[in-house]
């Protein structure tokens, strides 16, 4: 498996594709901090959207990256599309640990914040972007490594999603019902209402995490199995 990481990552990196999404993430991050003195929260939660959307954009990118016959004589030495699918996702989580550190210490490396970090900050931020990167594998995965994939409309049906995720709260308070559909979306707003002025941990803060973990423990497994009906 390793080796099969390591050759997806040689692979991706030397095809270029990850230049677009990652300048665009930076350009994001510097414009973010071009000015001193902002809040810590709001920050970090404004460039875990952008995370969000990055890695999405790198996933479905990887994905349709590899050809058909070269995925099956991959899967061939695998000996599993479980691992390959596994193999994928790994190197996806490789490729956003530098994305996520580079998010997370250049405002504290440049001093850009109105106040000190604290350990619970830190917590905080780094379960937010890592939540956040793994919603953005998942879509890119979902509208990539899947029937869907094959549909005309992949890439707008992937904007689809992020924007009523990003968007979920608001849409449910102009029209109530729609809170029995956009469960279905990655459930953004559970975790970036956390990320205001202030940090409060109450049973809302724990419910809100373990509805975000119970969403992900679901959506995993049904994205597995929608990748291995494809590849049938």
């Amino acid at each position: 498996m390793s080796a099969f990481v390591r050759y997806e990552l040689l692979n991706f990196i030397r095809s270029f594709k990850f230049i677009p999404p990652c300048v665009l993430y930076m350009a994001w991050i510097f414009i973010l901090y071009a000015y001193k003195n902002v809040p810590i929260l709001s920050s970090y939660g404004v460039s875990s959207i952008a995370l969000y959307l990055t890695m999405t954009w790198i996933a479905m990118a990887m994905f349709s990256m590899v050809e058909e016959s070269e995925k099956h004589i991959l899967i061939a030495h695998l000996g599993s599309k479980r691992k390959y699918l596994r193999g994928k996702w790994h190197t996806l989580l490789l490729l956003m640990i530098p994305l996520m550190l580079f998010a997370v210490f250049f405002p504290v490396i440049t001093g850009s914040f109105n106040e000190g970090m604290t350990m619970a900050y830190y917590v905080l931020t780094f379960f937010c972007h890592t939540i956040f990167a793994v919603f953005g594998v998942l879509v890119g995965t979902l509208f990539s490594a899947t029937s869907f994939a094959t549909k005309k409309y992949a890439w707008l049906s992937a904007v689809f999603v992020l924007v009523c995720s990003l968007a979920s709260k608001s849409l449910i308070e102009a029209a109530e019902f729609l809170k029995w559909i956009l469960w279905v979306f990655p459930p953004v707003f559970h975790v970036i209402e956390h990320m205001g002025n202030e940090f409060i941990v109450n049973n809302g803060f724990w419910l809100d995490i373990i509805f975000v973990i119970i969403y992900i423990v679901l959506v995993t497994p049904l994205i597995i199995l929608l990748f291995l009906k494809k590849e049938r």
